[in-house]
């Protein structure tokens, strides 16, 4: 932060007080060797901080890249979504720390502004995936029909391919124009014409629009509401289960990322409000010299900077907390991790032995309910309990001329007394 040179005249009696002016001189002169002082020791921590930030963001979208491929989600068109969210989340951290390495080991105009392009690409293509997502789920969870139809895998990768090459053409075709080169300061500064534009239009692109259309998420959140009780009532009575088919659609798997991608939609607004009103204020730079209010406002500034860029590094934490089938597969994920560092350690064969032994056991435990304690087969003292085998035995239903249809309990028992039969032959058989 730059402080103005801060000049006092006071007068009295007509005259000009050198006294009070000399003072004057000095205090300026003081204030602002402690503001400098207080702005590198802000910067120093804030830099810290920040590097901690870039390096658990990083790893915290690498996890959620692995897990949101593994075969248990992968197969839906929010699992592309939450892919490219990462790697553009990711391609915003490994940017600002760039940027931040430059501005205190490298000076070179070039990188400055190849930086600052790449930074107005990344960022608008992370904010903007949110919302095209954000719109996806919303024709979702309204219409599981349609979704079948345009809530697709290729669909979403196809959006998101037109949003790159738009914002490519966007930032590639203005930038030249907007930008120019400061080669005393060797970066990248906006033009002294456009600088009234850009700080309107640029925050208007970045935040405001995005933060209006993220609003369906209310929407989202309604229709998630009447999904869930829609199919608590068809639970309890099964014969509306053809007047609740909508409800009944939209399996557990899409309602989980749903959640997921809701929930890192609304930490959006967490994230960029403060930004936002920051952003506001600064439209009206101080004009008071009051020392301890200027450290105030650097400090908010600089903080909403930061707390801004922690959108980018906090999605992994909000899918975990609200997504138990990618906390389980997390969990599966790092379990993996150790096998494969075990077999590094301690051997392939004895791995591959302790994995058998567990398969073994689970298979003890399996089987224990159809063997007697002295080691007889529970088939041959239970010949008489046995469930029969014939679907046909099942129940008996008096067919009318009125009704030649089987009811909704007569389709459901066969089907029960179908696996459970089933079931137990298997087992029978593996004996």
């Amino acid at each position: 932060m730059s402080q103005n040179n801060i000049s006092s005249e006071l007068r009295f009696d007509g005259r000009f007080n050198q006294n009070s002016s000399g003072i004057s001189m000095i205090n300026d002169s003081l204030i602002r060797i402690e503001i400098t002082h207080f702005i590198q020791k802000v910067n120093f921590w804030i830099a810290i901080a920040q590097i901690l930030m870039v390096i658990c963001g990083i790893l915290g979208n690498g996890l959620a890249l692995i897990v949101i491929n593994r075969r248990s989600l992968r197969d839906t068109s929010s699992s592309v979504f939450i892919t490219y969210l990462a790697i553009f989340d990711t391609s915003v951290l490994v940017v600002h720390i760039i940027n931040l390495a430059t501005q205190y080991w490298i000076h070179s105009y070039i990188l400055h502004c190849f930086l600052a392009y790449l930074t107005d690409l990344v960022t608008f293509c992370s904010v903007w995936v949110m919302v095209i997502m954000t719109l996806e789920r919303c024709v979702a969870v309204h219409s599981p029909f349609l979704a079948k139809r345009f809530c697709t895998i290729e669909r979403a990768r196809y959006s998101i391919y037109a949003l790159i090459v738009a914002a490519f053409i966007l930032f590639s075709s203005t930038f030249p124009n907007i930008y120019t080169i400061d080669k005393v300061q060797q970066k990248c500064i906006v033009r002294h014409q456009y600088q009234k534009i850009i700080r309107i239009v640029k925050p208007t692109i970045f935040y405001f629009v995005p933060d209006l259309l993220l609003l369906a998420n209310i929407f989202i959140i309604y229709e998630l509401f009447i999904a869930t009780r829609q199919r608590t009532k068809t639970l309890m009575n099964p014969e509306n289960a053809v007047h609740q088919l909508n409800a009944v659609s939209f399996n557990r798997k899409q309602r989980q990322l749903t959640i997921m991608l809701v929930t890192v939609s609304l930490s959006f607004y967490i994230f960029t409000t403060p930004a936002i009103i920051d952003y506001i204020h600064q439209m009206n730079p101080p004009t008071h010299h009051n020392l301890k209010r200027l450290k105030l406002r650097f400090l908010w500034t600089n903080l909403s900077v930061l707390w801004l860029q922690m959108s980018s590094a906090t999605n992994f934490l909000f899918y975990c907390v609200s997504g138990s089938k990618f906390r389980a597969a997390c969990f599966e994920t790092i379990g993996d991790v150790c096998d494969f560092l075990r077999i590094k350690s301690v051997g392939k064969d004895d791995h591959v032995r302790s994995r058998l032994r567990r398969r073994q056991n689970k298979n003890d435990i399996r089987l224990k309910p159809y063997f007697h304690p002295d080691g007889r087969n529970g088939r041959l003292n239970n010949q008489n309990r046995r469930p029969s085998t014939s679907i046909t035995q099942t129940y008996a239903y008096p067919l009318s001329n009125s009704s030649k249809r089987a009811s909704s309990e007569t389709i459901i028992s066969t089907q029960l007394n179908s696996r459970l039969s089933s079931k137990v032959a298997l087992n029978v058989d593996e004996v």
